[in-house]
């Protein structure tokens, strides 16, 4: 309520006098105390009604501010008792520039007098990234900047008598407060004197970006960069196989199997671009192109991921390298790790056997026939390009070797495991251990080293049939059981040969050398061996549908 208003009505009700003992003793008084504090002279007479600074009152106030210039007042009619008042002229001691300036209510008074602001009160916050690894900074306002300071870092919740974790001003969040939310305690001087202690709010969550670490909690550093550097693992046909993908991050990692093909350059730079390579060796060994070949078929078959658990488990048969990827989610964060699984060889069970006319060497059209341990044959033609690399493979689950009177087959073999898996071992020198040994069930067969093309010690065989009939081969090595296999010898009809001159040796485009250089036989085992793989994915497409 505005206290002059009131008073001056009163004032005019009472008369002239009345209302200078009722200004002097009420308003009067604060008014006068106001104009003190704003270092007035004190022996100034006090206020009157004129100097309320509010002039919506003035029309209905019968007694104007400009009553003691003037005896006789507009509103006089109505109340006669200014008019006979020989005191009024007084009421103009007091100066106007001074009535003008100085409040006329202690709320006025507080408003214009100059306060002496209050000092803010100390706070402290948390700033920074609420991240595993990331600096947390305790910002303080209200205390002395050049005081001392003490800070006790702390998980919010963390009961009366929590954990110090730290005791600075910045704090870089360690694992081990992933999921968890932080306070800071400070202690410091005030501006004025004397100390306080205040404590932050609690922090974010603290979250942590995935990260893949072994059994025992430690971060595994190994194939984190696609055809650089794989994580290596290693099963064995046959046996149980389990490894388990584990990430640490906030929130808890989720896992999936990812696309990985690292066989050639670069060929990772994407999931997407892994995916469509995958997708063309697919359809090399018999799979529809963008239709079956899911990201579940780069494991072993035998082999499974579970996604929930992050574990790789199962027992594979075909002895390969696969490639393939996992990667781990926290949040919107994700980490990838390009694995290189090798499923190495059982313990070598028999043998397996190939052979090809020597004819076809040098020829870009091969036929090569595969015997397996129990005696399954499966023929193989491979057509090359004009370089001599292969163009194209065709596996039929059939047929016999097949000769030509007078001509020579060459022969070879490996161990393999009771899986068909080459068992082939090399001692310290690099050389292998299986030493295989060739014979014929017809003594006129001529069974000696073959030694051209780059063959020599590599346990190769050629056997030349000086007649037609079906012949038995038998290749042997160590305990190993033995195999055994027909081959057919046609009759020719003699025909006479037309001789004709060259200057020049035939070329093979595969190396580079002419005829009779050096032809590397490892590829041919290799070859071999993508006819049995070809095969077995073959059959698992069928077995799938």
């Amino acid at each position: 309520m505005r206290r002059s208003t009131s008073t001056v009505r009163r004032a005019c009700a009472l008369g002239t006098t009345a209302a200078l003992i009722a200004l002097t003793t009420g308003l009067g008084i604060a008014t006068a105390t106001a104009a003190h504090a704003e270092g007035t002279d004190t022996s100034v007479p006090t206020q009157t009604a004129t100097a309320d600074p509010t002039p919506t009152d003035a029309p209905t106030d019968p007694a104007p501010t400009d009553a003691p210039t003037d005896p006789t007042p507009t509103d006089g009619p109505t109340d006669p008792t200014p008019t006979d008042e020989p005191a009024a002229p007084e009421t103009t001691a007091p100066s106007a520039p001074e009535s003008t300036t100085a409040p006329t209510s202690p709320r006025a008074a507080s408003t214009d007098a100059p306060v002496t602001p209050l000092a803010a009160d100390p706070t402290v916050i948390v700033s920074g990234d609420a991240k595993v690894g990331s600096q947390l900074t305790a910002d303080t306002t209200g205390f002395d900047a050049d005081g001392s300071f003490k800070y006790v870092w702390t998980e919010a919740d963390a009961g009366p008598t929590p954990t110090t974790i730290a005791k600075t001003q910045t704090y870089t969040v360690d694992p081990a407060e992933a999921g968890k939310q932080l306070v800071v305690t400070v202690t410091g001087d005030l501006p004025g004197g004397g100390e306080e202690t205040v404590t932050s709010a609690p922090s974010a969550v603290i979250t942590q970006d995935p990260v893949f670490v072994d059994a025992n909690g430690a971060p595994i550093t190994e194939g984190t960069e696609a055809d650089v550097d794989v994580l290596p693992l290693e099963a064995t046909a046959g046996d149980p196989f389990s490894y388990t993908f584990r990430a640490q991050g906030y929130p808890a990692p989720t896992y999936k199997l990812d696309w990985y093909y690292g066989d050639e350059e670069d060929s990772a730079d994407s999931i997407v671009e892994s995916k469509s390579q995958a997708d063309s060796i697919a359809v090399e060994y018999g799979f529809e192109e963008d239709g079956d070949y899911t990201v579940d078929d780069q494991l072993p078959e035998g082999i499974t991921f579970d996604p929930t658990t992050g574990e790789l488990s199962g027992t594979a048969t075909l002895a390969s390298f696969y490639d393939f990827a996992v990667t781990a989610t926290s949040g919107d964060v994700s980490t990838t790790q390009y694995v290189e699984l090798t499923v190495d060889h059982a313990a070598a069970f028999g043998i397996t056997a190939f052979t090809l006319d020597e004819k076809s060497i040098t020829a870009r059209d091969k036929r090569i026939w595969l015997i397996q341990p129990d005696g399954t044959i499966y023929t193989v033609d491979l057509s090359t390009d004009e370089d001599g690399f292969p163009e194209e493979l065709t596996l039929t689950p059939t047929g016999r070797p097949t000769v030509a009177q007078g001509g020579t087959l060459v022969v070879s073999g490996s161990p393999v495991d009771r899986f068909g898996n080459d068992a082939t071992d090399f001692d310290d020198e690099g050389n292998p251990t299986f030493v295989p040994t060739v014979t014929s069930n017809v003594a006129s067969d001529v069974v000696a080293p073959y030694e051209e093309n780059g063959a020599e010690g590599q346990g190769v065989y050629g056997v030349t049939f000086p007649h037609a009939s079906i012949h038995t081969l038998t290749v042997s090595s160590g305990a190993l059981q033995p195999l055994s296999f027909a081959v057919d010898v046609r009759p020719t009809t003699p025909t006479v040969a037309v001789v004709t001159p060259t200057t020049a040796k035939g070329q093979l485009a595969y190396t580079g050398s002419d005829a009779t250089g050096a032809l590397p036989w490892a590829l041919a085992l290799v070859l071999a061996g993508a006819g049995l793989i070809g095969a077995r994915a073959l059959r698992r497409r069928r077995t799938q549908r």
